[in-house]
Protein backbone atom coordinates (compact mmCIF):
# COMPACT_ATOMS: atom_id res chain seq x y z
CA UNK A 1 0.00 0.00 0.00
CA UNK A 2 1.27 3.50 -0.76
CA UNK A 3 2.65 5.42 2.26
CA UNK A 4 2.40 2.30 4.43
CA UNK A 5 5.84 3.05 5.89
CA UNK A 6 4.57 6.25 7.54
CA UNK A 7 4.09 5.33 11.19
CA UNK A 8 1.89 7.28 13.66
CA UNK A 9 3.65 10.36 15.03
CA UNK A 10 6.21 10.33 12.22
CA UNK A 11 4.70 13.38 10.63
CA UNK A 12 3.86 14.17 6.98
CA UNK A 13 7.33 14.44 5.45
CA UNK A 14 6.66 15.28 1.76
CA UNK A 15 10.34 14.71 0.93
CA UNK A 16 9.82 11.04 1.79
CA UNK A 17 6.40 10.82 0.15
CA UNK A 18 7.31 12.64 -3.07
CA UNK A 19 8.48 9.57 -5.03
CA UNK A 20 5.26 7.78 -4.15
CA UNK A 21 3.15 10.77 -5.14
CA UNK A 22 4.87 11.00 -8.52
CA UNK A 23 4.45 7.27 -9.03
CA UNK A 24 0.73 7.55 -8.31
CA UNK A 25 0.30 10.51 -10.66
CA UNK A 26 2.15 8.71 -13.46
CA UNK A 27 0.02 5.60 -12.96
CA UNK A 28 -3.19 7.63 -13.17
CA UNK A 29 -1.94 9.44 -16.29
CA UNK A 30 -1.04 6.13 -17.92
CA UNK A 31 -4.52 4.82 -17.19
CA UNK A 32 -6.12 7.86 -18.78
CA UNK A 33 -3.96 7.49 -21.89
CA UNK A 34 -4.82 3.79 -22.21
CA UNK A 35 -8.51 4.53 -21.75
CA UNK A 36 -8.48 7.18 -24.47
CA UNK A 37 -6.56 4.89 -26.80
CA UNK A 38 -9.18 2.21 -26.28
CA UNK A 39 -11.98 4.67 -27.01
CA UNK A 40 -13.60 4.56 -23.58
CA UNK A 41 -13.70 8.33 -23.26
CA UNK A 42 -16.83 10.12 -24.40
CA UNK A 43 -16.81 11.82 -27.80
CA UNK A 44 -19.09 14.56 -29.14
CA UNK A 45 -22.33 13.24 -30.56
CA UNK A 46 -23.04 13.44 -34.28
CA UNK A 47 -26.29 13.74 -36.19
CA UNK A 48 -27.29 10.83 -38.41
CA UNK A 49 -30.23 10.69 -40.79
CA UNK A 50 -33.13 8.31 -40.38
CA UNK A 51 -35.83 7.41 -42.93
CA UNK A 52 -38.54 10.07 -43.11
CA UNK A 53 -36.15 12.97 -42.61
CA UNK A 54 -35.65 12.37 -38.90
CA UNK A 55 -32.30 12.84 -37.17
CA UNK A 56 -30.68 10.88 -34.35
CA UNK A 57 -27.81 11.79 -32.02
CA UNK A 58 -25.20 9.08 -32.49
CA UNK A 59 -21.65 8.34 -31.39
CA UNK A 60 -18.89 8.45 -34.01
CA UNK A 61 -18.02 4.90 -34.99
CA UNK A 62 -14.38 5.79 -34.36
CA UNK A 63 -15.28 6.17 -30.64
CA UNK A 64 -16.44 2.55 -30.36
CA UNK A 65 -13.87 0.56 -28.35
CA UNK A 66 -12.43 -2.29 -30.40
CA UNK A 67 -13.72 -5.35 -28.56
CA UNK A 68 -12.90 -8.78 -29.98
CA UNK A 69 -11.95 -12.18 -28.64
CA UNK A 70 -10.40 -13.35 -31.90
CA UNK A 71 -8.51 -10.49 -33.58
CA UNK A 72 -9.48 -9.08 -36.95
CA UNK A 73 -9.95 -11.71 -39.65
CA UNK A 74 -8.76 -11.08 -43.20
CA UNK A 75 -11.97 -11.12 -45.25
CA UNK A 76 -12.01 -10.71 -49.02
CA UNK A 77 -15.39 -9.13 -49.76
CA UNK A 78 -15.20 -10.31 -53.38
CA UNK A 79 -15.24 -13.96 -52.24
CA UNK A 80 -17.20 -13.50 -49.00
CA UNK A 81 -20.18 -15.82 -48.47
CA UNK A 82 -22.80 -15.92 -45.72
CA UNK A 83 -24.09 -19.45 -45.21
CA UNK A 84 -27.51 -20.10 -43.71
CA UNK A 85 -28.15 -23.74 -42.83
CA UNK A 86 -29.12 -26.26 -40.21
CA UNK A 87 -32.85 -26.73 -39.67
CA UNK A 88 -33.93 -24.88 -42.82
CA UNK A 89 -35.80 -25.98 -45.93
CA UNK A 90 -33.55 -24.06 -48.35
CA UNK A 91 -29.90 -23.58 -47.32
CA UNK A 92 -28.46 -20.30 -48.53
CA UNK A 93 -25.02 -19.12 -49.60
CA UNK A 94 -25.16 -15.36 -50.05
CA UNK A 95 -22.44 -13.12 -51.50
CA UNK A 96 -22.02 -9.58 -50.21
CA UNK A 97 -23.73 -8.37 -53.40
CA UNK A 98 -26.65 -10.71 -52.67
CA UNK A 99 -26.93 -9.33 -49.13
CA UNK A 100 -26.91 -5.70 -50.25
CA UNK A 101 -29.61 -6.51 -52.80
CA UNK A 102 -31.97 -7.64 -50.02
CA UNK A 103 -34.53 -5.16 -48.65
CA UNK A 104 -32.81 -3.14 -45.91
CA UNK A 105 -33.81 -1.08 -42.90
CA UNK A 106 -32.12 1.75 -41.05
CA UNK A 107 -32.54 1.81 -37.30
CA UNK A 108 -31.18 3.70 -34.31
CA UNK A 109 -29.91 1.11 -31.82
CA UNK A 110 -27.68 1.39 -28.74
CA UNK A 111 -24.81 -1.04 -28.22
CA UNK A 112 -24.38 -1.70 -24.47
CA UNK A 113 -21.15 -3.43 -23.42
CA UNK A 114 -20.92 -5.70 -20.39
CA UNK A 115 -17.96 -3.51 -19.31
CA UNK A 116 -20.34 -0.61 -18.68
CA UNK A 117 -20.02 1.66 -21.71
CA UNK A 118 -22.75 2.26 -24.29
CA UNK A 119 -22.54 3.60 -27.86
CA UNK A 120 -25.37 4.47 -30.25
CA UNK A 121 -25.50 4.41 -34.04
CA UNK A 122 -27.87 4.21 -36.98
CA UNK A 123 -27.37 0.75 -38.47
CA UNK A 124 -28.38 -0.39 -41.95
CA UNK A 125 -28.86 -3.86 -43.35
CA UNK A 126 -31.43 -6.59 -43.92
CA UNK A 127 -33.60 -7.82 -41.08
CA UNK A 128 -32.41 -11.16 -39.76
CA UNK A 129 -35.99 -12.45 -39.82
CA UNK A 130 -36.18 -11.76 -43.57
CA UNK A 131 -33.04 -13.82 -44.19
CA UNK A 132 -34.40 -16.67 -42.08
CA UNK A 133 -37.70 -16.52 -43.94
CA UNK A 134 -35.86 -16.93 -47.25
CA UNK A 135 -34.12 -20.01 -45.90
CA UNK A 136 -37.35 -21.41 -44.44
CA UNK A 137 -37.25 -22.31 -40.77
CA UNK A 138 -38.07 -25.97 -40.21
CA UNK A 139 -40.35 -27.23 -37.46
CA UNK A 140 -38.46 -27.92 -34.26
CA UNK A 141 -35.86 -25.16 -34.65
CA UNK A 142 -35.56 -22.99 -31.55
CA UNK A 143 -32.16 -21.30 -31.70
CA UNK A 144 -30.00 -19.44 -34.23
CA UNK A 145 -26.22 -19.86 -33.91
CA UNK A 146 -23.87 -17.29 -35.44
CA UNK A 147 -20.18 -17.81 -36.22
CA UNK A 148 -17.24 -15.71 -37.43
CA UNK A 149 -14.03 -16.75 -39.21
CA UNK A 150 -11.99 -16.86 -36.00
CA UNK A 151 -14.32 -19.34 -34.32
CA UNK A 152 -16.27 -16.85 -32.19
CA UNK A 153 -19.88 -17.93 -31.77
CA UNK A 154 -23.02 -16.71 -30.07
CA UNK A 155 -26.74 -17.38 -30.34
CA UNK A 156 -30.23 -15.96 -30.13
CA UNK A 157 -33.46 -17.85 -29.66
CA UNK A 158 -36.15 -17.52 -32.30
CA UNK A 159 -38.31 -15.96 -29.58
CA UNK A 160 -35.62 -13.29 -29.02
CA UNK A 161 -35.44 -12.62 -32.74
CA UNK A 162 -39.19 -12.22 -32.97
CA UNK A 163 -39.29 -9.73 -30.07
CA UNK A 164 -36.16 -7.66 -30.82
CA UNK A 165 -35.97 -7.80 -34.66
CA UNK A 166 -32.16 -7.86 -35.16
CA UNK A 167 -30.36 -6.50 -38.21
CA UNK A 168 -27.43 -7.88 -40.20
CA UNK A 169 -25.69 -4.53 -40.59
CA UNK A 170 -23.19 -3.52 -43.26
CA UNK A 171 -23.49 0.27 -42.75
CA UNK A 172 -23.29 2.46 -39.65
CA UNK A 173 -24.12 6.18 -39.45
CA UNK A 174 -24.48 6.44 -43.21
CA UNK A 175 -21.11 4.88 -44.10
CA UNK A 176 -19.79 1.35 -44.64
CA UNK A 177 -19.18 -0.52 -41.40
CA UNK A 178 -15.50 -0.14 -40.42
CA UNK A 179 -13.40 -3.30 -40.48
CA UNK A 180 -12.87 -3.15 -36.71
CA UNK A 181 -16.64 -3.13 -36.21
CA UNK A 182 -17.25 -6.27 -38.21
CA UNK A 183 -17.27 -5.38 -41.90
CA UNK A 184 -18.76 -6.71 -44.04
CA UNK A 185 -21.54 -7.96 -41.75
CA UNK A 186 -22.30 -7.54 -38.06
CA UNK A 187 -25.28 -8.65 -36.01
CA UNK A 188 -27.15 -5.76 -34.39
CA UNK A 189 -29.12 -7.24 -31.50
CA UNK A 190 -31.38 -4.65 -29.81
CA UNK A 191 -31.70 -4.93 -26.02
CA UNK A 192 -28.80 -7.41 -25.85
CA UNK A 193 -25.30 -6.93 -24.43
CA UNK A 194 -22.45 -6.45 -26.85
CA UNK A 195 -21.11 -10.01 -26.81
CA UNK A 196 -24.26 -11.01 -28.71
CA UNK A 197 -23.40 -8.45 -31.43
CA UNK A 198 -21.09 -10.81 -33.28
CA UNK A 199 -18.78 -9.25 -35.88
CA UNK A 200 -17.71 -10.63 -39.27
CA UNK A 201 -20.69 -13.01 -39.50
CA UNK A 202 -20.06 -15.82 -41.99
CA UNK A 203 -22.43 -18.50 -40.74
CA UNK A 204 -26.00 -18.71 -39.46
CA UNK A 205 -27.25 -22.10 -38.32
CA UNK A 206 -30.64 -23.08 -36.94
CA UNK A 207 -30.70 -25.78 -34.29
CA UNK A 208 -33.04 -27.35 -31.77
CA UNK A 209 -32.29 -26.61 -28.12
CA UNK A 210 -30.06 -24.11 -26.35
CA UNK A 211 -26.54 -23.11 -27.40
CA UNK A 212 -23.77 -21.43 -25.41
CA UNK A 213 -21.32 -19.38 -27.44
CA UNK A 214 -17.79 -18.19 -26.71
CA UNK A 215 -18.56 -15.95 -23.71
CA UNK A 216 -21.71 -17.75 -22.64
CA UNK A 217 -19.75 -20.99 -22.17
CA UNK A 218 -17.40 -19.00 -19.93
CA UNK A 219 -20.11 -17.95 -17.50
CA UNK A 220 -21.79 -15.00 -19.23
CA UNK A 221 -25.59 -14.90 -19.35
CA UNK A 222 -27.04 -16.65 -22.38
CA UNK A 223 -29.94 -14.20 -22.30
CA UNK A 224 -27.67 -11.13 -22.20
CA UNK A 225 -30.66 -8.87 -21.57
CA UNK A 226 -29.85 -5.15 -21.61
CA UNK A 227 -33.24 -3.50 -22.03
CA UNK A 228 -33.22 0.09 -20.78
CA UNK A 229 -29.46 0.61 -21.03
Amino acid sequence: MLFADTAPGRGCDMRQRAPYVWFTLLAVLAGVVLCLAAGCGSAPKQQASLPGGKKAAVDPISSFPEETAEGRPDINVATYRLSVGGLVTKPLSLSFIDIKALPSVERFVKLPCVEGWTRAAVWKGPRLSDVLERAGVRKGATTVVFASPGGYTTSLTLADIKSTDPILAYDANGAPLPEKEGYPLRLVAPDKLGYKWIKWVISIKLIKGAYEGYWESRGYSNDAGAKGR
